[in-house]
């Protein structure tokens, strides 16, 4: 069995070197289509490998990586690894601040670019990295005179052809290609092999050092939660440096020899999905949010006897759906007839993620229970699941036991209990990470204080079927000046399940009650306004229309009914856009960032309480 990923990468050359392992796809925003098998891959990540070692760089040294999901990004990752190097990521949307602070806290003495743009921010910050020696650049075109100027600077500036063609004629040499296999067989399992640096949503980024043992570990456990195999295929959207992307990702597909679909640009994501013909799709649940929204639009448009078509396949599908979820059993009519009149319905539902779907994963936040049991009902399971950087593997849903309200069962290797009040602890073992990166205080502080247990800071019960539900933060739970706590994320969870809401945050701290703001669909607002004939056209004045409002108070009355007196919402703001990442209002995977929401909305926030 292979023992860090070095060598299982090297198993699966082994077995499958002129299978095709990664493509880059035009219409998930390539320059154009090209294809690496495993034999090209790892050639080009030996001599990414030969030239870091021909140019000094010592094994544990800190290697990082800037860019979109181009072959660059697999390529040097493995180049680093298998040099003896830790392999630190760096989201490609980081501004020239928040790459100062990584590749400052990491020590980077490389770091690989794809663009020229991102290679600027890397120089803007230039001056506060000494340790940082040279920066490969994919786009840069240098001529052997331009490099060898460019060499003159600090860092020095390769292209990252000619970084490859240093590595090529560095092999050349019997010493270096023996330092290079001495180096790979050197590597422990315990030994850091990544830094993944969190997200940051409540503070600095923190580097947490991901072990060879960890990545493995945790690969295995996703292959046999999902019945992973080399017959499925898989795209890659999130970036790397992500966990998800990085474990669920990169080293699952090696393990298991999944061939991958690159997509640079993530707003074509659906474009790419119906090019490359996925056999398992992982997204976030903003893109399952937009096939909802589709279905819905279609639904509303189709003639009214496909429309009662449609509907008695969902009504059907509901039933079998709850019946599956409560462990209760399906009759066969009830399978024989969802099967026999759902299957012209399944096949459309299954184009919008290419046709060739058996698996769809979703991750970073609940998905909605509307849009869950919907897509369920027209055959398309999407499994929920819970991890964080330092334990990736927590829980995962089933294909055949699953919880739309739930993350799921505990996975292979992890094992959980419930704290006094109320924390999710995860024990400490292979899936679990070796601590911060310079920060034992912050490693001591992850842990309970006999250091068995790693505290996830959220907040979650398990059933009595052994399904996770994760209810909170411990940290973004709202102090009321009644002293009354309230835990935000379940009640917004609740007002996500209304197919008119895209968005909500709860507001209220240092307050008497607690307000919202909401961001709605902007799709079927809109749809409904032309529904209406003359009402406003301009989406900001619909959102202030009477009904549209009264439509949006009902839905959280709904939600309120179910709520004690102190988690009632009393009063609410509807934005006339969604908060996005690229204004910093989400983190990455899309969480909320609320203390960025809330100043920046404070003015409609206060004035809800006046």
């Amino acid at each position: 069995m292979s023992e860090t990923v070095v060598s299982l990468f090297k198993d699966r050359v082994r077995r499958h070197a002129d299978r095709v392992a990664l493509r880059a796809l035009r219409a998930g925003g390539a320059r154009e289509e090209a294809a690496l098998t495993w034999r090209q891959w790892a050639e080009a990540a030996r001599q990414t490998a030969a030239a870091l070692i021909d140019a000094g760089h010592q094994p544990g040294a800190v290697a990082a990586v800037l860019a979109g999901n181009r072959m660059l990004w697999p390529v040097a990752d493995l180049g680093i690894l298998s040099a003896g190097l830790v392999s630190a990521g760096l989201y490609p949307s980081s501004a020239p601040a928040q790459v100062r602070q990584i590749l400052s806290d990491s020590e980077a003495e490389v770091v690989f670019v794809d663009t020229l743009a991102r290679m600027e921010k890397v120089l803007a910050v230039r001056d506060a990295l000494p340790r940082l020696r040279t920066i490969v650049c994919e786009d840069a075109a240098f001529t052997d005179g331009d490099a060898a100027t460019a060499g003159n600077s600090r860092p020095e500036i390769v292209s990252w052809e000619e970084w490859l063609q240093r590595g090529a004629r560095a092999l050349r040499s019997p010493a270096i290609a023996e330092r290079l296999e001495q180096r790979a067989q050197r590597l422990s399992p315990e030994q850091t092999a990544v830094l993944i640096y969190t997200s940051g949503s409540t503070g600095d980024p923190k580097g947490a050092c991901i072990s060879h043992r960890y990545l493995l570990a945790s690969a295995a456990s996703i292959r046999d939660t999902l019945k992973l195999g080399e017959r499925d295929t898989t795209l890659s959207v999130l970036p790397y440096c992500h966990a998800g992307e990085r474990v669920f990702g990169l080293y699952t597909r090696i393990l298991c020899g999944m061939e991958t679909g690159l997509v640079e640009d993530h707003t074509c994501i659906r474009d790419a999905a119906r090019s490359f013909g996925p056999t398992v799709f992982g997204g976030l649940p903003r893109f399952f949010e937009k096939v909802f929204e589709s279905l819905q639009a279609e639904l509303a448009a189709a003639p009214a006897a496909t429309r009662e078509r449609w509907e008695r396949v969902i009504a059907t599908g509901r039933l079998r759906s709850r019946l599956i979820r409560t462990d209760a059993e399906v009759p066969a009519a009830l399978e024989a007839q969802w099967r026999r009149e759902g299957e012209p319905f399944f096949a459309h539902v299954r184009e919008h993620f290419g046709g060739r779907l058996r698996l769809a994963t979703s991750g970073g936040a609940a998905l909605p229970m509307e849009i869950a049991e919907l897509l369920d009902a027209l055959g398309v399971t999407v499994l929920g699941a819970y991890g964080l950087t330092e334990h990736l593997c927590v829980a995962f849903n089933r294909p055949d036991r699953y919880a739309f309200d739930g993350v799921g069962p505990p996975m292979p290797g992890s094992e959980l209990r419930i704290a006094a009040d109320g924390e999710i602890l995860v024990r400490r073992g292979p899936l679990t990470f070796s601590g911060y990166l310079n920060r034992p205080v912050e490693t001591a502080e992850a842990f309970t204080d006999d250091g068995e247990w790693l505290c996830t800071g959220d907040l979650g019960t398990l059933s009595s079927q052994g399904i996770l539900h994760v209810t909170g933060r411990k940290k973004e739970l709202i102090a009321l000046s009644t002293g009354k706590k309230v835990a935000p994320l379940p009640i917004e969870s609740r007002l996500l399940e209304d197919p008119w809401i895209s968005q909500a945050m709860l507001y209220g701290e240092g307050r008497k009650f607690i307000t919202a703001l909401i961001c709605l669909r902007q799709a079927v607002v809109e749809g409904w306004a032309r529904g209406e004939g003359n009402g406003p056209r301009e989406y900001s004045a619909i959102i202030r229309h009477p009904d549209v409002l009264t439509r949006v108070q009902a839905a959280v009355n709904r939600v309120n009914a179910n709520l004690s007196r102190t988690e009632q919402i009393r009063r609410l703001v509807v934005l006339d856009r969604d908060l996005t990442l690229e204004a910093e209002e989400l983190t990455p995977t899309l969480k909320l960032r609320r203390s960025v929401i809330a100043e920046r909305y404070r003015h409609l926030l206060d004035a809800l309480y006046t």
